[in-house]
């Protein structure tokens, strides 16, 4: 489903926009030219003059005709494919941004970038106003002077004040970017970099979790995954067509290790990679495997770039200071959405049910091991010496049948240990919170990052990380490492530790136990609150504040296992959006405010109080009637099992008290 935006809330925006023109162009096509696919260097308008064509925006088509104006953000991929004679458009650049005094205007989910990067394309019932305000933009850009530069700025802001008055009046749907899709064209573009969760959701401007489980539910893989078949389909085409070195291929494909390299091309082909090479000679006589017969659609075509030299202002330009076009007589390749559908139809390996396998069957530690060194089992001294196969996140994995020394760097599941009757050696500083005072005193703290030299020294026998393919790769060289992922349903998350580490009967009996807990309190909890609805929210800092969904702060419960209703705005862009928290703005408190507000403390900025005082604040049904509980533990963020155990206690005696 598309997420639209409100044109009054855009019009909102754009009067606080400080704005900086980049380029302005016209361009004409001729039949038989084809221009290749290329990033738009900042925000652009395009508005066709003369022809028709096919326009593919981040994958989304566009039939384009005289007078069809579309627009698109920063790094957005533009295809053209001419359907008449020839095509004729304006390309208007642009740079803009928000003052701080303008950010309470911003729209919902974004960054202050974000409105600038928004799609929509429309013919405009009024096309002769714009056409002529384009025309004279062109002729003043192509002068050149500081005059008339400035004169071009004022006709833009004429330009788009027409633009926006138009699309108001036919109700013109603003789309925010195919999220998949520009993450996909990403990895395509990148997949030598060592790309990983963190940097892809610093590039995007979302949450890991966010990130990851958007991706998840659209593709059906996780990130690191596809980003792995990716590779892996390039390195079979330079098998197929060069005579480059397992080194040179490893490297181009983003491995440093060649033998790690040797392992992966193996899990995902079937073959080794000199297997794969000897038997490409058979692609002539009909007879080839998937992997083959993908590497040409796969390989991502090369498309031109705008390079930045210091800042966004520089590109490449041709003489005439206009941004540079190229044209091929190439053919147009195959679409990324049909290169993403053949990528997970025809590139799945066999699957494979999580949790361990092979039980009771002593096995080489690097037997089938992908995410594994040589010396994987170094400094597991304590632990079994029985491996068995692990399905995790990362791929099949062998560890211990039954670990004994963990290190968790992903200290978010620490809780999950705690469940089952284990204590880590060693955990992740998140780890700490109010609700496993005692439980950890004689575990060591490693931190927020990745402290490699202390983790060897406690000696793993088994290492739980966020799926992060590089860290996994380093990581792997000192003990097995298994990789986990943020937001899987909790009965299913703690299963999966529970085959993980040889408890899967202590993981049943704990759900059990949760399970009675539900029934008995659920319906206390029903006749005490109704029909009325609920909310949780963040302090975040002195100008705004959060609304959470089911996952964390008590959503769990109070959505999940309780299914108490949300005000519907929050139900809308909290839970149904998938990204679980909504950012908002002080006037939005009366719509976002439930009859019961739980709030969350420990991650807000201690400057924040004044959001949850004053006129507005007190006016609500929730504070006039005593129903607003605070709960400042850091535990309360969670989703494990020890912290699920204290907010039930905590969220049950909050909605059952009287007043």
């Amino acid at each position: 489903m598309k997420a639209t935006v409100n044109v009054q809330e855009h019009i909102l925006v754009w009067s606080d926009a400080a704005l900086k023109i980049m380029d302005v162009r016209h361009i004409v096509i001729q039949a038989g030219e084809y221009v290749r696919p290329y990033l738009f260097p900042a925000s652009a308008f395009l508005y066709v003059t003369h022809g028709s064509a096919t326009l593919n925006l981040d994958g989304n088509e566009h039939a384009a005709k005289r007078f069809y104006m579309l627009h698109g953000g920063k790094g957005t991929r533009l295809d053209i494919i001419l359907t008449d004679e020839s095509f004729h458009y304006y390309l208007i650049f642009y740079k803009a941004s928000l003052p701080l005094s303008g950010v309470q205007h911003t729209l919902s989910h974004t960054d202050r970038q974000m409105p600038f990067r928004l799609q929509y394309g429309f013919i405009p019932l009024h096309p002769a106003i714009l056409y002529e305000l384009a025309e004279r933009m062109l002729g003043e850009w192509l002068e050149q002077g500081r005059l008339e530069r400035l004169h071009v700025k004022t006709l833009f802001y004429q330009f788009v004040y027409e633009l926006l008055r138009q699309m108001d009046q036919q109700q013109v749907s603003v789309v925010r970017p195919n999220l998949t899709s520009q993450l996909i064209r990403y990895m395509q573009e990148h997949y030598a970099e060592p790309l990983t969760r963190e940097t892809l959701a610093h590039t995007f401007h979302y949450s890991v979790p966010y990130l990851s489980k958007h991706f998840r539910r659209e593709t059906g893989a996780s990130i690191i995954d596809f980003l792995i078949r990716i590779r892996m389909n390039k390195a079979g085409a330079l098998l197929q067509q060069t005579d480059l070195s397992l080194q040179e291929i490893s490297a181009s494909v983003g491995y440093a290790d060649v033998s790690y390299f040797i392992r992966m091309f193996k899990k995902h082909t079937g073959v080794t990679p000199k297997q794969f090479k000897d038997e490409s000679v058979q692609v002539a006589k009909g007879s080839y495997r998937p992997i083959i017969r993908l590497g040409s659609s796969i390989v991502p075509r090369r498309i031109r770039r705008y390079i930045d030299i210091r800042d966004d202002n520089h590109y490449q330009y041709s003489e005439k200071g206009d941004l540079l076009m190229y044209r091929s007589k190439l053919p147009v390749g195959i679409t990324l959405l049909l290169c993403l559908t053949l990528l997970l139809s025809a590139c799945s390996g066999p699957t494979n049910t999580k949790g361990a396998t092979g039980s009771g069957t002593t096995q080489s530690p690097t037997v089938g091991a992908e995410n594994n060194s040589s010396n994987a089992a170094i400094g597991n001294t304590t632990g079994s010496s029985e491996m068995v196969t692990y399905s995790a996140v990362n791929g099949d994995v062998q560890i211990p049948k039954n670990p004994q020394r963990i290190v968790m760097v992903a200290g978010a599941f620490t809780g999950h240990l705690l469940a089952l009757g284990l204590k880590p050696v060693g955990t992740g500083d998140e780890s700490f919170t109010s609700y496993t005072e005692g439980k950890l005193d004689d575990v060591a703290n490693i931190g927020n990052d990745v402290p490699y030299e202390k983790i060897m020294e406690l000696q793993p026998d088994l290492i739980v990380v966020w799926n992060d393919a590089e860290t996994i790769e380093k990581l792997s060289k000192i003990a097995p490492t298994v990789a986990v992922d943020y937001g899987i349903p909790l009965r299913e998350q703690l299963m999966d530790f529970g085959k993980m580490t040889g408890r899967e009967e202590q993981a049943k009996a704990w759900i059990a136990e949760w399970d009675a807990k539900i029934a008995e309190f659920k319906p206390i909890v029903e006749q005490a609150v109704g029909d009325r609805t609920v909310s949780i929210f963040d302090s975040g800092s002195a100008k705004e504040f959060y609304a959470y969904g089911s996952f964390g702060r008590g959503g769990d419960i109070i959505y999940g296992e309780f299914g108490l209703k949300a005000p519907p705005i929050i139900q809308k862009e909290a839970i149904d959006s998938g990204q679980g928290w909504a950012k908002l703005s002080l006037e939005l408190l009366p719509e976002y405010a439930g009859d019961y507000i739980f709030i969350s403390g420990w991650t807000g900025d201690e400057n924040a109080a004044p959001v949850f005082e004053g006129n507005v604040w007190d006016n609500l049904p929730a504070v006039q009637n005593n129903h607003v509980y605070r709960e400042n533990s850091r535990g309360f963020v969670f989703s494990d099992p020890i912290s699920l155990e204290a907010q039930l206690t905590f969220v049950v005696d909050s909605l059952t008290k009287t007043k």
